[in-house]
């Protein structure tokens, strides 16, 4: 237990030193850089297991936030890990560092007041997401991905008809939310524009389109 605690303390005091130097430099610099890439991801790797667990709705309980638990899909629980990693940053940053909400007398190491920051942020990203998710139920959807590939312009109707249904099939395969978000980049809105009505930050707009381009892709790749 001695060794333990005598760890503790000299995380702290290490932690202490550093936060010092990151105040005074203005959180900029060089190791500023360094610890806030670092900090990044190994917050995302904890929130992201967090949310796929689902301990993170345990987590945020504690914290006097509860909320009705619903099913993520895996390949939504990144992004609403994403973001509320990026929100709870600001609140890291804003509270813990130049508010100095964060000190060495309370006794809990920096990384651990990161995750916890994260956690008070995710309240707010899974209930925009479930606003999302309600909000998009009765929209309807077209039935074709013509945007995933350009249909053969020039060959035989034959042609045409076989890329077609492979779109289709690759449109189809996609969740509500990444299909919503590929219609409306297709209809000429720009990332800042869909993350103002997806309530997303531009930044997860564009890894989603990203991601969901290469699912559909490789999806009518395979129906070929």
């Amino acid at each position: 237990m001695r060794g333990s605690d005598s760890a503790h303390a000299d995380r702290l005091r290490v932690d202490g030193v550093l936060v010092q130097h990151l105040r005074e430099s203005g959180l900029t610099g060089l190791l500023w850089d360094q610890f806030h890439r670092q900090l990044l991801g190994r917050g995302l790797t904890i929130v992201t297991r967090l949310v796929r667990s689902g301990a993170v709705f345990a987590r945020c309980g504690r914290h006097g936030r509860y909320l009705h638990q619903q099913v993520i899909p895996l390949d939504e629980a990144e992004e609403l890990a994403s973001d509320a990693v990026f929100e709870g940053f600001v609140i890291f940053c804003e509270r813990g560092l130049l508010g100095k909400e964060w000190s060495v007398e309370r006794g809990q190491p920096l990384d651990e007041y990161f995750v916890n920051a994260c956690v008070l942020a995710f309240p707010n990203v899974y209930r925009r997401w479930q606003t999302r998710m309600n909000s998009w139920r009765d929209v309807d959807l077209l039935d074709s991905f013509a945007s995933l590939e350009q249909v053969v312009a020039e060959g035989t109707p034959e042609d045409a008809v076989v890329e077609q249904q492979a779109a289709d099939a690759a449109f189809a395969a996609l969740s509500e939310d990444n299909r919503r978000l590929l219609l409306l980049h297709d209809e000429g809105y720009s990332h800042a524009e869909i993350a103002e009505l997806t309530r997303l930050t531009p930044r997860a707009v564009e890894g989603r389109i990203r991601r969901a381009r290469l699912i559909a892709r490789q999806h009518s790749d395979e129906e070929r």
